[in-house]
């Protein structure tokens, strides 16, 4: 990865300092890594704000990154978790035993505020990069004037959803949980039930306090920051931007800032031993496939189904016929099908971390089964495999909406109500085996599906290289934050900047 001409340190004009801090969990801390060397490569000089635990995780790629001659580097943070009564070392969402400790984390993250906010009045910065849900991070230091972009965590299209649940509550007026409604004032008819929305506009939600800080963040951002790309939302991209007043710089699929080394393959794990031989078993039994005959079935860190949907999932993977490998979780994970007598041959179980980049980019996967979360959906796109979707919660129907019902890129498995998050075990079984076996078949050899699915694999990897919509978007975001009266602390006159990592080590 070498720096392009976008930013250039000329005279006594320096590059510009970028801060970029997510929510500490992989979903968010991915995409936001996979940023911070996007910008890192068009001459920005990009610091990643981690807890510990993702800083070892994620460190690998931003080493070799800046060991390349990019201005790149990692400042971890301590988490409070001992403050916010949390024990038992968890600095990731993802390690999080039970949802019972999710109170505590949410806390513990509300307390690097303080922390985030010493490092910027000690260095600094041209511009911050914060996560959408961290809006502390949207304030901190205000006597320093520096600009602050949101990135977002999903798309456009998910966003305006969402926007109109909370302001319109028009899944208010029907009488029950699977009665459809339509969500008013998009570009398109997106028909919704109560039994698909996020937990925060479900009807005896405190959804105002959440619509409060959503406005929090609009009036205090510069614009939006989006892993997306104009080829699959365009529309939505124009009308966020309309009904916010904020640009919308839409840069992804981040994704593809790993090339087909070391990055794409300890992408999320880290540069352990266990993680690169996990790897080489995955791809070296997808190099025994033919082509486009696996189906990858994953469901991001962050999914704990009931015992028997678990069951459900695995039986219905062995009798579809299809070759698959199957990611299960390594937290709490129950008992499993045995896959070696159902499937003999067809099966790859595995158990926590898979190289997902790597596995969708191989000839022989032509489907993936996943939760729909937005990193899923952009590291499918970019690859061009078609999606089989599943959503769990959160935001994850809206997504499905978009694949499936606008973009045309993947087929409902048939999901038609989500778990609330930490409470799967009561949700029971939503997808049962002969639906899995049905849809799986019928993905793998749907040519209409799959040729879709490839165009827009195609325009991802156009969006990013030189004069793309995406490569623009940066080079557009780079200018706001250049431009008079952004730069208003001391960064526009920082001489040379070579010695800039030596506040900071990876």
């Amino acid at each position: 990865m070498r720096p392009s001409s976008s930013v250039t340190s000329s005279g006594d004009t320096a590059p510009p300092r970028m801060y970029f801090i997510p929510f500490p969990t992989p979903g968010h801390a991915l995409p936001m890594s996979d940023l911070a060397r996007l910008f890192a490569s068009r001459g920005a000089d990009a610091t990643l704000v981690l807890t510990h635990a993702n800083a070892a995780r994620l460190g690998g790629p931003v080493a070799r990154a800046a060991a390349a001659g990019l201005r790149i580097r990692i400042h971890a943070l301590t988490l409070p978790a001992e403050a916010a009564g949390l024990t038992g070392g968890h600095e990731s969402a993802d390690d999080l035993p039970n949802r019972e400790l999710a109170g505590p984390f949410a806390i513990a993250v509300d307390l690097l505020a303080p922390l985030f906010t010493d490092l910027l009045r000690r260095h600094p910065a041209d511009a911050v990069v914060f996560d959408g849900v961290l809006p502390w991070a949207a304030t901190a230091a205000p006597e320093l004037g520096i600009p602050r972009y949101a990135f977002t965590g999903t798309g456009c299209f998910a966003l305006s959803v969402q926007r109109s649940l909370l302001l319109h509550s028009p899944q208010n007026g029907v009488a029950s949980d699977t009665e459809p409604f339509l969500v008013p004032g998009l570009p398109d008819a997106v028909w919704l039930t109560r039994s698909r929305l996020a937990e925060a506009t479900l009807p005896g939600a405190d959804s105002r306090e959440f619509l409060n800080r959503m406005f929090d963040v609009e009036r205090a951002t510069a614009g939006w920051v989006v892993n997306s790309f104009a080829d699959l939302e365009q529309r939505y991209i124009e009308h966020y931007e309309k009904i916010t007043g904020k640009p919308v710089f839409a840069v992804g699929p981040v994704c593809l800032v790993n090339g087909d080394g070391a990055d794409t393959l300890e992408r999320g794990r880290g540069g352990e031993a266990a993680a690169a031989a996990e790897a080489s078993r995955v791809l070296k039994w997808l190099d025994t496939k033919p082509a486009r005959s696996v189906v990858y079935v994953c469901f991001g860190s962050l999914t704990r189904f009931p015992l028997e949907q678990v069951s459900e999932l695995g039986m219905g993977l062995a009798d579809s016929g299809a070759n698959f490998v199957w990611v299960v979780g390594d937290k709490n994970v129950p008992p499993l099908p045995d896959i070696d007598a159902a499937a003999p041959g067809r099966g790859l179980v595995v158990r926590g971390w898979a190289p997902q980049v790597a596995v969708l980019r191989h000839a022989a996967v032509g489907a993936f089964v996943t939760h729909c979360g937005w990193g899923a959906v952009t590291e499918a796109a970019a690859a061009g495999v078609p999606v089989l979707s599943w959503p769990v919660f959160a935001e994850q129907f809206y997504n499905e909406a978009l694949v499936v019902g606008l973009a045309g890129t993947g087929v409902a498995m048939g999901a038609e109500r989500g778990y609330v998050w930490g409470g799967e075990a009561l949700g029971g079984v939503v997808v049962g085996r002969e639906a899995v076996a049905e849809r799986v078949r019928g993905a793998l050899t749907d040519e209409v599906l799959r040729r879709r699915a490839g165009e827009i694999g195609e325009r991802a990897r156009r969006a990013v290289e030189a004069g793309g919509s995406s490569y623009e978007a940066v080079g557009a975001l780079l200018e706001d934050l250049l431009r008079p009266g952004r730069r208003s602390h001391d960064g526009a006159s920082r001489r040379d900047t070579s010695r800039a990592a030596d506040w900071m080590s990876l």
